[in-house]
Formats: structure tokens, sequence, C-alpha cells
């Protein structure tokens, strides 16, 4: 009970709560509002280039025959970021990023308002984002059933935390309209108490989503030691977004608690949402750009004929050659591992398609693609111990 007379101010700060008889500007966005209006402007496009990218190699790089759960809640999610970046912008034009002597009442009013609506669109970006990367990590590795529990649980705790973020918003007073009217009868449950325990929550979801694939990564016994780092880097680029969550978290917890200027600090916090859950789609989609990459520089490679002196007619693994649509049934290469993996896995009876997709690690199966649907676990190049005769051979039969 002692610390009740110091939380009681700090409630009240975090509400709509006061006296506003200030003067708005005569031209709105001002202040940070300019800054959220430029990122609520700009990070649609950066991010569209990367979904973009992202179905280019899928479509007529691996030449998916149909798309996966995760490409259609990446294009969705490209949608509910675009929409909230329309609100946000909107919203600038409503008092988001002013000094909180710059309101009147019903500016004031007009602010909260739209804080609860972008509010609901940033939570359903979070969403989206995240369930693509925890369902993209199912894909590969989802054949190790602690893994997979693992992702399944994840995909609780994100997916639980964010829609009872949504209800807080929507329902967080009573009446309903007392959010952004705070002169109606009625009460609001503690909204620091609520925004600090779901930015927690979002940080440590962030965290636990870069660090799953490292896991699994480091155990692989098909890549070097290089190849292994490489594959961290891009499947945990959720690292990024997990840094932009954290900033955004501190500057929000500051704007609730250490200042008198809220609406101001608002316009940093609300600057960050954007860039937070634009920078983690684009994370989902450079974690499928393996292929693209290296098609890139396997031309850069041939153009400018680094590292060979002699020039060899040789295909990226994960491109289909022109040969094979036109092959017959007899020259197509058999869908059983052969050669050194043949031995590697015992040459196991596993169905057609299957089995050179399959790799061991310990004594589970991991998925390790030619039939991998994003082209990231080549074995193909993954071949540390082969012969250089072994090699060799292979050279020959990819031409």
């Amino acid at each position: 009970m002692v610390g009740m007379p110091r939380l009681s101010p700090l409630v009240e700060r975090a509400s709509p709560l006061g006296t506003f008889n200030g003067t708005p500007p005569d031209q709105l966005p001002a202040e940070n509002g300019l800054h959220v209006w430029r990122a609520a402007v700009a990070m649609p496009f950066i991010t569209f280039v990367f979904v973009a990218l992202r179905f280019y190699t899928r479509t007529y790089i691996l030449r998916a025959k149909k798309y996966t759960v995760d490409d259609y809640i990446v294009a969705l999610t490209m949608l509910v970021l675009i929409a909230h970046s329309v609100l946000m912008a909107i919203a600038t034009y409503n008092g988001m990023g002013l000094h909180i002597w710059q309101y009147d009442a019903e500016l004031n009013s007009r602010y909260y308002l739209w804080i609860g609506i972008t509010s609901e669109f940033y939570c359903l970006g979070l969403c989206g984002f995240k369930v693509a990367l925890v369902i993209m990590y199912i894909q590969l590795f989802g054949v190790y059933d602690r893994f997979r529990w693992a992702c399944y649980g994840t995909l609780f705790f994100c997916v639980g935390y964010l829609f009872c973020n949504m209800l807080t918003e929507f329902l967080g007073c009573n009446p309903i309209a007392k959010k952004w009217q705070p002169g109606l009868e009625g009460e609001c449950i503690n909204s620091v108490a609520a925004a600090t325990f779901y930015g927690a929550c979002n940080m440590v979801s962030d965290l636990v989503i870069a660090i799953l694939p490292l896991t699994m990564i480091w155990k692989l016994q098909v890549a070097t030691r290089g190849q292994k780092i490489g594959l961290s880097l891009v499947l945990s680029c959720g690292f990024i977004a997990w840094a932009v969550a954290v900033a955004r978290w501190g500057i929000a917890t500051f704007n609730l608690v250490g200042t008198a200027d809220r609406p101001w600090w608002a316009g940093v916090s609300f600057t960050l949402s954007i860039l937070e859950i634009h920078t983690g789609l684009i994370c989902a989609c450079v974690a499928t750009l393996g292929p693209l990459w290296k098609m890139a520089y396997a031309h850069v490679k041939g153009w400018t004929g680094w590292g060979s002196s002699t020039k060899v007619a040789t295909w990226p693994s994960f491109v289909r050659k022109p040969g094979d649509t036109q092959s017959s049934e007899g020259t197509k290469k058999s869908s059983r591992p052969s050669g050194y993996w043949a031995r590697r896995n015992g040459d196991v009876g596993f169905p057609a398609g299957r089995a050179n997709r399959l790799s061991s690690h310990n004594d589970t199966m991991l998925n390790s693609s030619c039939d991998d649907e994003y082209g990231l676990l080549d074995i193909t190049d993954w071949r540390p111990t082969a012969s250089r005769e072994d090699r060799s051979q292979r050279s020959v039969e990819d031409v």
C-alpha cells in the first residue's frame, strides 16, 4: 500500500484525462508526427519489394507447383501492413506526435480514437510475420518432433497474447467510447500494466523465434561451418525485428511512466512500431531468398570468371535445367539417393521423392532439400566429406 501514492499519478499520466486548452498547429502533421508520416509512406514500398522477390523466387526460380501456407500468410500480412500504414498516416493529421500543450479537447479525443484503430492492425501485422516465420521453420525442420512441438508452443503463445492484446485495446474501457472520450462515466483498465506486459511478450516471442532455427542448423551433419553460419544469418534475421521491438518497448515504457509529454514520445514509439512490423515481414521474406542469392552469385561468378580458369557449363542445383522438361522417363534421375548419400543413409527404402530430401540428425531425420520448398537446405552443395572424384562426377551429372 505504500507504493500506491506513487503509482496513481503514473496511471493517470497514461490516460487521456486532464485539461487540454492548447492551440494545435496550423498544419498537421507536425513535430514527431512528421516522422510517423514518412515511415508510414516509405516502408510499404520497401517491404513490397521483398514480398515480390519472395514470390518471384518461389514461382520462377524454384518453380513451385503450389504455394505453402506461409506464402499466403505473407501476402495477407502485406495487405494488413499497407492498411496499417495508411491509418497511421491519417492519424498524424489527428494529432499524433504533438507536444501535450498543443492539444485541445477535440484534438485529444481524435488522437486517442486513432490510437485504438491503428493498434488493432499493428497486432495483426505482428501476428502475421511471426506465424509466417514459425510455419517456415516447421516446413524445414518439422520432422524433428521436439522442435515441431516447440514451434507449436511458440505459435500458441504468439497468437494467444496478440489476440488478448487486440481484445484489450478494443474492450479496455467500459463503455468503449471512454477510451477517446474521457468525460464519459465508466472505467478503464490499467493501460500502463497492459502495455508493459504485452511489450514484454512481444520481445520474448521475437527472441524465441530468432533462436529457434539455430537449435537445428548447428546439428546438421551435412554442412560445413561456414555454410552453417550463412544459413544461421539467413534464418535468424529475426534478431533484427527483436532489436527494433526492444527499442520500441523501451521508448514506450519511458513514454508511459517517465515523461509528462506523452503524445510527443508516443510519436517516436509509433515510428518504431511501423519499422518493427515491416522489418519482421522483410525478415520472413529474406529467409526464403536463398535460391535467388545463389543464382545471382552464380551469374556474377560466370560473368567474371572467379574461381576457375576454364568455363564449365554448370547449373545451380536449385534451378530446373532446360533438358529436364524434355528428357525421357528413362533419362530422369532416380528419386533415391545414390553414391555418397546412399552410403550415408544406409540406402533405406524411403518412398519416391522423399529419400533425397532427408539427412541424418542423430537418431532423427531432417528435411534437407532437393525437394525443399524454399531451396535453403541444398544437400547437393553440402557434401563436405565427399571425395574429389565424387564432386567431379556430380558436376558432370549436373550439366
